[in-house]
């Protein structure tokens, strides 16, 4: 028999090892001296047992090691093709031993049972374009399985309200291909590292559900009279479970090296086993947070799911951000949570983004809102101390005033005390101070349409590393590290609300009647005035384009009876975008949207009275009060000269004009219909837009004039 396991001879005799046998125990194996016990298992098992670098690895090969070692008996995994092979060359007494079987009841009539070392929660595979979101989805449709695989009846009586047609193939491979070319509706196999390996080789599925109560115990099974070396393995497996872990840890890490394709640069790197030094910010929860010399935060259980999967030792540096980029562009800090700026390109790499949020302006409620950051023009603006945000706007406008700040906290405190009208960062860092201080009379303001999403900024010099982060990311899910990295961070506690704590605690023992009822009317008035603010906003969400900041197409239709109201006559404007197409199909979605915001911003700019809504993609109402046809004639020439004069930036550094068509028409009294008076500046518009197809001209330009 072709054996995959190469092993040293056995000495002479059993001798003493770590794992304890009673003396019933040590006979038998002493009996076994010179005999080769054989052992079959699924050879798509993922971590479990696979070829790397030229030698076979993973948790069976070491688990068989390791038993040689402490026990002193030569098991060696068998060649097979695929589990049903395993399985019934076991049945039929080929085989000596069988790894990765589940207990049944029927099983249990031919077979002896270890306890398990692992068990991997099932998991249900389906096409991303199909109707399958959910295990629920698989009602009444063709599911298929392993042949052989005990989770044909299992999933029939764990989960009776889905009546599933089965369809067995001989590997995993052959029932992917399955559902990928729609013979069958889902797939229903064990889970584990193997699945990353499933989806990198079939990008067009998708993992939908995770059956934890259906589970692949990894458990030895040996024929029904084999009690001895049932026992005697399941003592092995009991008293060496944290070493087992520790193996298992590693083979998952070599596993995924595999998975990933690393070069064989990356490759040494990891081998050198060189400590990962990195930076944390003193002042940026929740994304950093230095927890007695480990990473926490959410970046640090981001970093550490890294780590898990290949292997990295982290070493923890703490400083203020200024100090710690020095020290990384220096090569004395080799990874640093940052922001993605042209300056910093030159000294660090940037694998892809953690989270794609945009940062976003905040101000005090009583600021008004603003649209990305060009509104900030001639605003006092807080900046905390070696952020980009401060380059980023001296790069954009003209008239500014910077508040620097030393930290994310100062900053928000300048905007309470009115020393800065607005600040720019992270939603999710925004949010934890904010709610954690307790700083209700900040809010959003606004969105930004710079590429400020989150980084891992890796130091040049360690290039591999850069690298190998890059293609690890993709497999982490940042809600998830979200979620974990907000229970490693402390609660923040404002000394301000605790020093007003105290002395109402005092005012109440002092005054305990009167407190009563003042609370009780304040606690009346502050609920009342959330509930007004909480629906005004609400209102402004629901009314309000996120993307322009004009009215939105539900505010036209709920509103209808103010559209237009007064102001009579008035000029009618249609508006559509003549190139936001081969904006979005030359320089991506990103693009479009900055052109979009880009016409709306200059639109309001030429027409600051007018009642101005975006009604969906790309297509545009002006209202303009007190017009007559020579005025909305002289103004529709002039917003075009104005669109014509000025470039709009595009994020990939490409300048573009935009190009629009118009139409107006005339509305003279109320009891003339708006929608009258629209359909009439819209057939005027589409009129344009066919003279400007006509035309032939290119309106982007890229060269930077």
């Amino acid at each position: 028999m072709l054996m995959l396991i190469v092993l040293l001879p056995l000495p002479v005799c059993a001798q003493a090892s770590a794992v304890q046998l009673d003396a019933e125990q040590q006979a038998w194996v002493r009996s076994q001296a010179g005999r080769t016990l054989s052992v079959g298992f699924d050879p798509f098992a993922g971590s479990d047992s696979f070829e790397f670098r030229g030698r076979r690895q993973g948790l069976l090969p070491a688990m068989l090691a390791d038993m040689r070692e402490q026990l002193g008996l030569r098991i060696v995994a068998a060649e097979v093709k695929s589990w049903d092979d395993a399985y019934q060359r076991f049945v039929n007494g080929e085989l000596d031993l069988i790894y990765g079987v589940n207990q049944t009841a029927e099983r249990e009539r031919i077979m002896r049972f270890t306890r398990a070392v692992l068990q991997y929660p099932y998991v249900v595979f389906a096409r991303k374009d199909s109707g399958v979101q959910t295990l629920g989805d698989l009602d009444a449709r063709q599911v298929a399985f392993q042949t052989s695989d005990f989770a044909i009846d299992r999933l029939a009586s764990e989960y009776p309200n889905i009546r599933f047609r089965p369809q067995t193939y001989a590997d995993p491979a052959a029932a992917l291909r399955a559902l990928q070319q729609r013979e069958v509706d889902g797939f229903v196999t064990s889970g584990g590292s193997v699945v990353i390996e499933f989806l990198q080789q079939f990008p067009t599925l998708q993992v939908v559900a995770q059956l934890r109560t259906i589970t692949s115990d990894m458990r030895f099974a040996v024929a029904r009279d084999q009690v001895l070396l049932a026992g005697l393995i399941d003592s092995y497996l009991q008293q060496r479970r944290e070493v087992l872990l520790a193996k298992a840890a590693e083979a998952d890490r070599h596993y995924m090296r595999k998975q990933l394709r690393l070069s064989e640069a990356e490759m040494l790197w990891l081998d050198r086993e060189q400590p990962v030094v990195v930076g944390v910010a003193e002042d940026y929860l929740p994304f950093d947070y230095n927890d007695q010399g480990r990473y926490a935060g959410i970046m640090g259980v981001t970093l550490q799911r890294i780590s898990d999967l290949i292997g990295l030792r982290i070493q923890v540096r703490q400083g203020s951000f200024s100090e710690l980029l020095e020290q990384a562009r220096a090569g004395q800090v080799h990874v640093l949570n940052m922001a993605k700026t042209e300056e910093r390109l030159a000294h660090f790499h940037f694998p892809r983004p953690i989270s794609t949020e945009r940062d976003i302006i905040v101000g005090r409620k009583s600021m008004p809102p603003v649209q990305d950051i060009y509104d900030l023009e001639g605003q006092r603006v807080a900046v905390v101390e070696g952020f980009w945000h401060g380059e980023y706007l001296r790069k954009n406008l003209k008239a500014l005033s910077l508040v620097r700040t030393a930290s994310v906290e100062a900053s928000l405190v300048a905007l309470r005390e009115g020393r800065a009208d607005y600040m720019i960062e992270n939603p999710t860092v925004v949010e934890f101070y904010i709610n954690g201080l307790g700083y209700t009379d900040l809010i959003k303001r606004g969105i930004t349409s710079k590429d400020s999403y989150i980084y891992f900024g890796v130091s040049k010099r360690q290039p591999e590393l850069a690298a190998i982060m890059d293609k690890v990311i993709p497999l982490i899910d940042f809600e998830d590290m979200k979620f974990e990295g907000l229970q490693t961070v402390p609660s923040l506690n404002h000394a301000g609300r605790q020093r007003l704590l105290w002395m109402l605690s005092l005012l109440a023992a002092a005054l305990l009647l009167l407190t009563v009822f003042a609370l009780r009317t304040a606690r009346k008035l502050i609920h009342q005035r959330a509930l007004n603010q909480f629906l005004s906003e609400r209102e402004h969400l629901l009314y309000t384009d996120s993307l322009t900041g004009l009215h939105n197409r539900n505010y036209f239709s709920h509103k209808a009876d103010l559209i237009g109201a007064s102001g009579f006559p008035q000029a009618v404007v249609m508006a559509d975008m003549n190139n936001l197409k081969r904006v979005n199909d030359g320089h991506g979605h990103a693009a479009g949207d900055a052109l979009i915001q880009g016409f709306a911003r200059l639109a309001r700019a030429q027409w600051p009275q007018a009642e101005a809504f975006r009604l969906g993609g790309d297509e545009f109402l002006f209202i303009l009060p007190g017009f007559d046809q020579e005025r909305v004639d002289s103004e529709l020439a002039a917003l075009q000269q104005r669109l014509l004069s000025e470039h709009i930036l595009l994020p990939d550094g490409a300048r573009v004009h935009v190009g629009v068509a118009l139409g107006s028409a005339m509305r003279l009294q109320a009891s003339q219909p708006l929608q009258e008076a629209m359909a009439a500046a819209d057939a005027r518009m589409y009129a344009a837009k066919a003279g400007f197809k006509r035309r032939s001209s290119d309106p982007v330009d890229d060269s930077g004039a």
